[in-house]
């Protein structure tokens, strides 16, 4: 038997690379709109440089500037069922590992909520019978002279649940906009999780790098707050998903179809992995919760 990660701690978030000094980057794009600031040189003790930065942050004046911060990460450890939804956000651009030239590694995620039911012992038992059948088919791959199923037709028998690495490249301004999705609880999990990880991560290496000056890690930081879920600096949920609804409760119901969302969603939240997950967090990773999520997972214990 080979590795069974029980829930999704133990997925990594390795950043690449990511865009120096993106205050010179923003000013040097934000000046040419005005022919009297075009000759005017980044200095970060600039005021009035300062001020425009911000204003383009806040949206009060061109945005565009933005788009120019890119960021490259890995995604180490994540389930096949994660990696099919981080490629679904477009202008992002992505490598993934593949499970065709080689043999793959036999790791693979199981939720918590089945790690702690009634069916675990029978899901080790389809993850074993999985990996056997594929080493069983792939064996001799090594040599074309005893050749046996090609590996692109043997991972067919795989499970969703088995890990890959992805790597990613996109801009700062497109990780706030996927990460208001992603970042809601009540329809997701795993990747949710991933954006947690990626977004601690990153915070921690823009504020322990010496190469940025402050406005350099404003910007970051600045948008790296701004990462949360639809609604949320108005301190209202705008899921209407009918699997849960608001269920968790993080915030009221922003609205009536969210409200009728809750009261006929078709499933119990708290038999959710997430929900397993979001206290394991509150013990083990509080880093990781997001504004009023501690008071809510309280409030599950009332």
């Amino acid at each position: 038997m080979k590795i069974i990660k029980e829930g999704y701690k133990g997925i990594e978030v390795e950043t690449i690379s990511y865009t120096k000094h993106p205050a010179k980057i923003m000013w040097d794009m934000l000046k040419q709109t005005w022919i009297s600031l075009q000759d005017i040189e980044y200095d970060v003790n600039n005021n009035n440089i300062r001020k425009f930065i911000i204003d383009s942050l806040a949206k009060r004046l061109n945005p565009t500037p933005q788009e120019t911060i890119m960021v490259q990460v890995v995604f180490r450890n994540i389930s096949r069922v994660n990696l099919a939804q981080l490629t679904r956000h477009r202008g992002w651009l992505f490598n993934s590992e593949s499970q065709m030239p080689q043999s793959v590694n036999h790791n693979v995620i199981v939720p918590l909520n089945i790690v702690n039911s009634e069916y675990y012992e029978r899901a080790k038992k389809l993850i074993k019978d999985s990996q056997d059948l594929y080493e069983d088919m792939t064996k001799g791959n090594e040599n074309k002279e005893t050749t046996n199923i090609p590996y692109q037709d043997a991972r067919y028998l795989l499970l969703h649940g088995q890990t890959a690495d992805i790597s990613a490249a996109f801009t700062l301004p497109q990780l706030v906009n996927a990460a208001a999705m992603r970042l809601e609880n009540n329809t997701h999990d795993e990747i949710n999780y991933t954006f947690r990880i990626l977004i601690r991560d990153l915070r921690k290496l823009i504020n322990e790098d010496i190469e940025l000056d402050d406005l350099d890690k404003y910007i970051y930081n600045y948008l790296l707050g701004s990462c949360d879920t639809f609604g949320a600096k108005s301190k209202i949920n705008l899921c209407h998903d009918a699997m849960f609804g608001n269920s968790f409760k993080r915030f009221k119901d922003g609205n009536k179809y969210v409200t009728k969302a809750t009261d006929e969603c078709l499933l119990d939240y708290k038999k959710l992995a997430w929900y397993q997950e979001l206290k394991r967090i509150y013990e083990e990773e509080p880093e990781l919760l997001l504004p009023g999520e501690k008071e809510m997972i309280e409030s599950w214990e009332e």
